[in-house]
């Protein structure tokens, strides 16, 4: 069989006359196709004997036989095995260049040639999931080998090795002279024209807080969108802050309209709009990174180019607005691309400190998790143990616990108050239910149906069980009942009996209510989703009873070493059976969504202080560059303070 990965007229045209000795194979599938393939080029081709037709696959069929789902598999172990033949491969050693020898330029690049998700089309993880959807296909087929007619891309000899697995021969095929030119790659090839348009975008040189002092030390807050400066336990980038003594006029914020930035200037925040704020190119103090040309490495030559362009793009225009506006300490939570690392850079041009926080929990490793910082705020141990597995390169490792766990106390009014509100409209127990977000095509991401099933299965035990209560607490809640479908109604049904509620504000991006706050107005908490589970750690580490529901496969997880059956279920109905059981039993079900077996390997503290030390911390390196003193003097003495006051173990160092 001949599998197209975009079939259009031109990429027919080159395999019917490159690759003559396929050409009378009838049987064709593609993923995806042109319009002009779609009018024309398959009607025709079927018209005339060929069998023609879109390969029909969802992720969630694309597991292996170890039953670990192939989205799930690819970052935790393809991606690490691929790089590592990308770094030996004669390309990469060729195009090496020793100028990658500043910072964290080696890194940077390393990581961005593999990062992008599958839901990227040029991405590896694309190219490594296609093959291993071919591979599904081939098998229900009973097919013995397969062609791939695949877009160019760089590295294909170690794809080709990746598909002999499989019995797959790959043929690239130039679609057409678009797919060569990306505009965004273009322009940031540009710094004087990336800054233009930038600037003209967001309007920033005109929104600049006037109020703000340059002269003063402060911290870069790299934010989620959750802009309350409420200490309210709803979601807020300044969690930190607001408990603990770190001064708000330290922070420096990014807000993305003027009805952020009045709410930031009416409490005191001082903020930038979007844009870019370098100077000029005689403030670099590096040199900028170059790399060996090739007519033989063309495509490598390329892809790297970009990823060096972005580097020294990102690095000199922050290290000019770090300098700008005595920016000494910068914050962020994102490690999941490699932009992290020349902000890393950067803030190092000015002596400064790069730190970051853990948002979720990671149970196995993933090569898109890799971080290079000089601090990081992790949960646990097992936390930093995964990050060493990352390969992550890590100046001081801080473990603070789970660091939302401030905001158990401040909720239970608010989560008793929805509890009372349930209870006097019959409920007499209550289920909260945990989902994730979703998009439109499930070839490339689990799905909108994984997540009806979320609300359909216990909305159906819902409308049986007249004393069940339920909550919802949405991940985005902006686009959830379109991608709901049917079930919205079912959920609307269910709202108007007065027993479930389900929580709709929301920030930038998320919704604002944290997953405790409808834990604590709940008698049982279930996360759809073991492969994501925060949200049910946040649950589980109150003591809450809580389930994973593992529909994906990801057996590597370390949340696999809860009990199956009383925390670990495989799905939905066999979930609600065990909850039903747990609910009909007098005196509950010993052990049922007990964590304590591994609780302690998540977060050692569990005191409700984890926010506390994160701000205190960063209170001490902000002190540190008051004082005059050097970087890495203030490291070494904020790590010390911590093991003082929290145990020796609590910081580890590289």
């Amino acid at each position: 069989m001949i599998y197209f990965e975009k079939l259009s007229f031109v990429s027919y045209l080159y395999f019917i006359f490159k690759t003559s000795k396929y050409k009378n194979t009838t049987t064709i599938f593609f993923i995806d196709a042109s319009i002009l393939a779609e009018k024309i080029v398959i009607p025709l081709l079927n018209f005339f004997g060929h069998k023609v037709s879109q390969l029909n696959f969802v992720m969630l069929e694309i597991i292996d036989k170890k039953g670990e789902l192939i989205r799930t598999r690819i970052p935790r172990k393809d991606l690490f095995d691929f790089q590592k033949e990308i770094l030996n491969s004669d390309a990469y050693k060729f195009l090496f260049n020793e100028s990658w020898n500043q910072g964290h330029i080696v890194d940077y690049v390393n990581k961005g040639l593999i990062s992008t998700s599958i839901m990227d089309p040029n991405s590896v993880s694309r190219m490594l999931y296609l093959i291993n959807v071919l591979d599904f296909d081939m098998q229900r087929n009973d097919c013995k080998k397969s062609i791939f007619i695949s877009k160019k891309r760089p590295w294909l000899e170690l794809y080709q090795d990746y598909a002999n697995k499989h019995n797959i021969k790959i043929i690239e095929i130039r679609d057409s002279f678009f797919t060569l030119f990306n505009l965004k790659k273009y322009v940031r090839s540009y710094p004087s024209l990336y800054k233009l348009i930038k600037n003209l975008k967001y309007g920033a040189m005109r929104n600049i807080d006037i109020n703000l002092n340059t002269s003063s030390n402060k911290l870069f807050l790299d934010g989620r969108g959750d802009i309350s400066l409420s200490n309210d336990g709803f979601h807020s980038d300044f969690f930190w802050q607001k408990n603990s003594d770190f001064l708000l006029k330290n922070v420096l914020y990014e807000y993305n309209s003027i009805e952020e930035k009045d709410y930031f200037v009416k409490n005191g925040l001082h903020s930038i709009g979007r844009g870019v704020y370098s100077g000029d190119g005689k403030l670099k103090n590096y040199i900028k990174p170059k790399l060996n040309f090739s007519n033989k490495y063309k495509k490598e030559f390329e892809i790297i180019k970009n990823e060096l362009n972005s580097y020294d793009l990102d690095r000199f225009n922050n290290a000019s607005f770090f300098k700008k506006y005595g920016v000494k300490v910068f914050l962020s939570w994102n490690k999941y691309s490699n932009d992290h690392m020349a902000w890393s850079d950067a803030i190092r041009d000015n002596g400064g400190i790069s730190v970051n926080w853990q948002m979720a929990f990671d149970g196995y490793r993933s090569a898109g998790s890799l971080i290079n910082s000089d601090i990081v705020f992790s949960h646990s141990k097992f936390s930093a143990e995964i990050e060493k597995k990352n390969k992550s390169k890590i100046q001081y490792n801080v473990i603070v616990g789970y660091p939302k766990d401030y905001a158990p106390a401040l909720l239970r009014d608010t989560a008793n108050q929805v509890r009372a509100q349930l209870k006097a409209n019959g409920a007499r127990k209550i289920v909260f239910v945990i989902d994730e977000n979703s998009i439109d095509d499930s070839r490339w991401h689990t799905g909108h149906e994984l997540q009806r099933e979320n609300y359909s299965y216990i909305l159906e035990k819902f409308f049986e069980t007249p004393w069940l209560g339920v909550i919802f607490k949405p991940k985005r809640i902006s686009s959830l009942r379109q991608r709901l479908g049917s079930v919205e109604k079912l959920l609307d049904k269910a709202i108007a009996t007065g027993r479930c509620h389900i929580f709709e504000d929301s920030g930038r991006h998320t919704t604002s209510a944290p997953p405790i706050l409808a834990g604590l107005a709940s008698d049982v908490c279930i996360h759809g989703h073991l492969n994501s589970g925060t949200a049910a750690i946040e649950c589980a580490l109150e003591g809450l009873p809580t389930l994973l529901i593992d529909r994906e496969g990801a057996p590597y997880s370390k949340l696999y070493d809860l009990p199956k059956g009383k925390v670990v279920f495989q799905d939905w109905p066999s979930a609600i059976d065990a909850l039903m059981d747990y609910f009909n039993t007098p005196n509950g079900i010993d052990g049922f969504g007990d964590w304590s077996s591994i609780i302690d390997e998540l977060d050692p503290f569990r005191d409700g202080l984890a926010a506390y030390r994160m701000g205190t911390y960063l209170k001490w390196l902000v002190d540190g560059f008051d004082k005059g003193l050097d970087r890495e003097v203030i490291m070494s003495n904020a790590a010390s303070k911590y093991k003082e006051l929290w145990g020796e173990d609590r910081v580890i160092s590289s």
